[in-house]
């Protein structure tokens, strides 16, 4: 890798990183605002979502890339407000977890649609953006 192309990876990086950053806090502050949740707990009812007989608490951590403690952590709140349950060794939605999920989906959109409408960027460049993120965000070796 020459000098310049290491550069220009570290100001990607840095650029990629304050881009996240800024799109989190606009999501926390909506989120949090209408629904009480923030993009971590947003993040975790759309995992339990996609897979509605539940999960175990690796695979769920597994899904949102982190470890089991720190997904631990975030359930028992959200587990005492009754949007989820744990039985059986598995996480699963409860319906009012479900219903606010569907409320905080609609957020999350509105969200993403002025962070989109604002840049002015057309649809071919988009798809491939998403395409070189969705390569970006998969874990090498699946493993955090």
């Amino acid at each position: 890798m020459s000098a310049d192309t290491a550069v220009d990876a570290l100001h990607f990086g840095t650029c990629l990183q304050r881009a996240q950053a800024v799109l989190q806090q606009r999501l926390d502050e909506r989120l949090g605002d209408w629904h009480g949740l923030n993009l971590a707990d947003y993040q975790l009812l759309q995992a339990l979502e996609h897979d509605r007989d539940g999960l175990a608490l690796p695979a769920l951590a597994k899904a949102l890339l982190q470890k089991p403690a720190a997904t631990l952590r975030q359930l028992q709140p959200m587990e005492k407000t009754g949007w989820l349950e744990r039985v059986a060794g598995l996480v699963r939605l409860r319906p009012v977890g479900r219903q606010l999920l569907v409320e905080a989906q609609r957020t999350t959109q509105a969200v993403y649609d002025q962070v989109l409408g604002a840049l002015g960027v057309d649809a071919p460049a988009l798809a491939n953006c998403q395409r070189l993120l969705e390569r970006l965000a998969t874990p090498v070796g699946g493993r955090l």
